[in-house]
C-alpha cells in the first residue's frame, strides 16, 4: 500500500490522473492520496500536472475532455472563451486589453489568479474595429489581427472588404478585423492639386524638323471612387492623353510657329483632354509646354538666323539716325540763311566753346576782330 503526499501553493492548481484517467483538480493545500498496492513492481499510478495561475491560459491534452465531460468543474475553475468561424475574442486582463483570439478557437483561463473578461465580435457584421480599442490593439502588432490604415488630410481613403469595394474613408485613423475571407485594404488618394509633367516627347513639326518637348499640365483628383475604379492608374492615364494632345497640337505647325508661342496648346485638343479625364474622375487644369529642344544643328542655324536679324536690325536704326542728323543740320542751315541774328548766336556758340578748351585769349581789334581771326585762321586750316 502506497501513499503520496502533494502540496499545492496558493497560486497553483495541480491535475492528477490515475492510470491515464482524470481523477480531480487540486486548489492549494496539502494532500495525501493513495496510489494503491504495488506487487511485483506493478499496480496503479498516479500522475501529477502542476500550473501556475500567473500562466492564465490552460494549456493541456486534458482540455477537450473537461469541456465536454466536466462541465461543472470547468465552471468552477475556468473562464471559456470560445469563438465562431466568424468571430474574433478580445480579451482584457485585469481591465487592460492584452489579447486576440481568433475565428473558431476555444481557450481555457485559470480562475483565481486574473480576471478574465472576454467581447465577442462578429467580424462579418462588424469588420471595423471600434475606435476605443484601436490604440491598445495597436501595441500587440501582428498579434491583433488587425489591418490597420490612416487617412491623412486632404486625401480620401477607399475600404476594400473581401475584394470587393465597401466605402469611402474620411480622414482619420482606421482599424479592420483581417480574419475572414481576403485581408481589407485601404487605397489611399491624394485630392490635392498636382502637376505632371511628360519629359523629352519625340515631335516631328509640320515642316519635318525634329524636336523634343517637355509637357506641363495641372490636375486635382475629384471622384476617388472613379479615379481607382475605372482604370488602372489615373495618372499614367493622363500621361498618355498628354502626349497625344501635343503630338496633334505640334504635328500641324511649322518651327517657326511653335517658337513664337511656345506655350500654345490647341484648345480643341485641351478641351479633349480634359472631357476624357472627367470621365474618370479627374479635373485638369492648365496644359503648357514647358520646354523646346532642338538639335545641335537646328540651334545653330537658328543662332546664325538671330544674329544676322539683329545685326540688319542694328544697320537700319543706325542708318534712320544718321538720316535724322542730316535731316536736322538742313533744317538749321535753312533757318540760319533766313535769320542774321540766328548766325551770329551760333558764332557765339563757337567761340564759348573755343574758349573753354585756351588758357589764355588775346582779343585785338574788339570783338568784330575775334571774329575775323577765328574765320581766317579755319580758312587757312582748311586749305
Amino acid at each position: 500500500m502506497l501513499w503520496k503526499r502533494i502540496l499545492v501553493g496558493d497560486q497553483e492548481r495541480v491535475l492528477v490522473t490515475k492510470n491515464g484517467r482524470f481523477v480531480s483538480i487540486l486548489e492549494a493545500g496539502e494532500y495525501r492520496l493513495f496510489e494503491g498496492l504495488r506487487l511485483f513492481g506493478e499496480g496503479s499510478k498516479l500522475a501529477f500536472e502542476r500550473f501556475n495561475l500567473r500562466e492564465v491560459v490552460f494549456q493541456s491534452t486534458w482540455t477537450e475532455f473537461l469541456v465536454k465531460q466536466k462541465p461543472d468543474l470547468v465552471a468552477r475553475y475556468f473562464t471559456v472563451v470560445e469563438t465562431g468561424d466568424a468571430e474574433v475574442a478580445v480579451l482584457s486582463f485585469d481591465g487592460k486589453l492584452l489579447k486576440v483570439i481568433g475565428p473558431g478557437k476555444r481557450v481555457l483561463f485559470w480562475r483565481g489568479g486574473v480576471e478574465v473578461s472576454a467581447e465577442i465580435v462578429n467580424v462579418i457584421e462588424r469588420p471595423q474595429v471600434d475606435a476605443k480599442m484601436l490604440t491598445a490593439l495597436e501595441r500587440l502588432g501582428r498579434e491583433s489581427l488587425v489591418t490597420f490604415a490612416i487617412v491623412e488630410e486632404s486625401r480620401a481613403g477607399l475600404l476594400y472588404l473581401d475584394s470587393r469595394f465597401a466605402r469611402t474613408l474620411e480622414p482619420g485613423k482606421y482599424g479592420f478585423w483581417s480574419v475572414a475571407g481576403s485581408p481589407p485594404r485601404v487605397d489611399v488618394v491624394d485630392l490635392r492639386r498636382q502637376a505632371l509633367e511628360v519629359p523629352g516627347q519625340e515631335i516631328l513639326t509640320k515642316d519635318k524638323v525634329s524636336l523634343r518637348v517637355n509637357i506641363l499640365a495641372e490636375f486635382q483628383v475629384i471622384d476617388a471612387v472613379k479615379a481607382k475604379q475605372l482604370v488602372k492608374d489615373a495618372n499614367e492615364q493622363l500621361y498618355r492623353a498628354l502626349q497625344l494632345s501635343v503630338r496633334q497640337t505640334l504635328g500641324r505647325k511649322t518651327l517657326e510657329e511653335i517658337l513664337a508661342d511656345k506655350t500654345d496648346v490647341d484648345e480643341s485638343v485641351t478641351v479633349a483632354v480634359r472631357a476624357e479625364m472627367e470621365i474618370i474622375g479627374v479635373r485638369v487644369g492648365s496644359i503648357a509646354i514647358k520646354d523646346i529642344i532642338l538639335p545641335g544643328e537646328m540651334r545653330d542655324i537658328l543662332n546664325q538666323v538671330v544674329s544676322a536679324e539683329k545685326q540688319a536690325q542694328a544697320n537700319l536704326i543706325r542708318r534712320r539716325e544718321e538720316t535724322a542728323a542730316t535731316r536736322s543740320l538742313l533744317n538749321t542751315a535753312k533757318l540760319m540763311e533766313d535769320n542774321p541774328i540766328l548766325v551770329r548766336l551760333k558764332e557765339l556758340e563757337t567761340l564759348e566753346k573755343l574758349v573753354e578748351k585756351v588758357d589764355r585769349l588775346t582779343v585785338n581789334n574788339g570783338f568784330e576782330g575775334l571774329l575775323e581771326n577765328l574765320v581766317s585762321i579755319r580758312a587757312g586750316e582748311a586749305k
